[in-house]
């Protein structure tokens, strides 16, 4: 998917991985049918994800709202101060996690809290460590080599815009031949989470005029788009209807700054949620 609201703080990581259909000595048709009957058995499994739905998660993740705000930051129009980091997923509740769905979320959530360190300036060192391990867990440690990459020095907006669009088509590109769209869409979801909390966080600073650059419509859309792909993913990972259920709420907490900080217990516990 592309640049988050989820990308409020620098560039954000949204892409997700499909699996490739299994059987080849299969017709289309027959694999339509196995498909079909898997769906109302209420078994179906990856292996059986189609060609059609692959297409079309890949374009809902390309129609993923934009924002200003990335280049804003780059170009220093906008700057972000976060005094409170307590608010950040602690370090320490990676060692807790078991399962890969609690992994792919918390991975999703740090990525998050690493993007707001690097853009208020301050040591990533120890998510960078949590980040290693994590991804490392998911089978997906491709994935901070591209992340690495930085835009060019004094890009312009056309060149930033455009270094950007490649850098996430390169990380749909990877999770896509590595099969791990239900990976990326708990990452993604986690990180949803993560943002709503910085925004909930009463000791945010933004100079500049950061609403303006669609802060709130452009994390509102991401979350409807990122709930519909996990609703027709669902019956492929049960566990991505779990994760579109608990971060659901999240549309009516976020619409302003205001509303987020007024509901900032609320938006912890979801986020808390999504690691039980």
């Amino acid at each position: 998917m592309k640049k988050n609201f989820i990308y409020l703080l620098s560039l954000s990581f949204c892409t997700w991985g499909m699996v490739s259909c299994g059987g080849g000595s299969q017709t289309k048709g027959d694999a339509a049918k196995i498909e079909d009957a898997a769906v109302v058995a209420g078994s179906a499994t990856k292996n059986l994800l189609t060609e059609e739905l692959k297409v079309e998660t890949v374009t809902l993740l390309k129609d993923m709202p934009d924002s200003e705000l990335p280049y804003r930051l780059y170009a220093k129009d906008v700057s972000i101060g976060v005094g409170d980091l307590s608010y950040m997923l602690p370090v320490a509740k990676a060692a807790e996690l078991n399962t890969q769905s609690q992994k792919a979320r918390a991975c999703g959530m740090y990525f998050a809290d690493y993007n707001i360190l690097k853009a208020t300036g301050q040591p990533t060192g120890e998510l960078e460590n949590v980040l290693v391990k994590l991804t490392s867990d998911l089978n997906i440690a491709f994935v901070q080599d591209i992340m690495k990459q930085q835009a060019p020095a004094n890009a312009s907006k056309e060149d930033f815009k455009t270094f950007t669009k490649d850098q996430e088509n390169r990380l749909i590109d990877a999770m896509a031949d590595n099969d791990k769209i239900d990976v990326q869409l708990e990452m993604l979801g986690g990180m949803a989470s993560e943002y709503a909390c910085l925004l909930a966080n009463p000791s945010l600073v933004i100079k500049g005029d950061a609403t303006s650059a669609g802060l709130s419509e452009n994390m509102e859309g991401r979350l409807n788009i990122l709930g519909e792909i996990a609703q027709d993913l669902s019956v492929y990972y049960p566990e991505l209807n779990e994760m579109k259920q608990t971060i659901e709420p999240l549309k009516d907490k976020v619409e302003t700054i205001n509303t987020a900080r007024s509901q900032n217990a609320e938006i912890l516990a979801i986020r808390d949620a999504l690691l039980k």
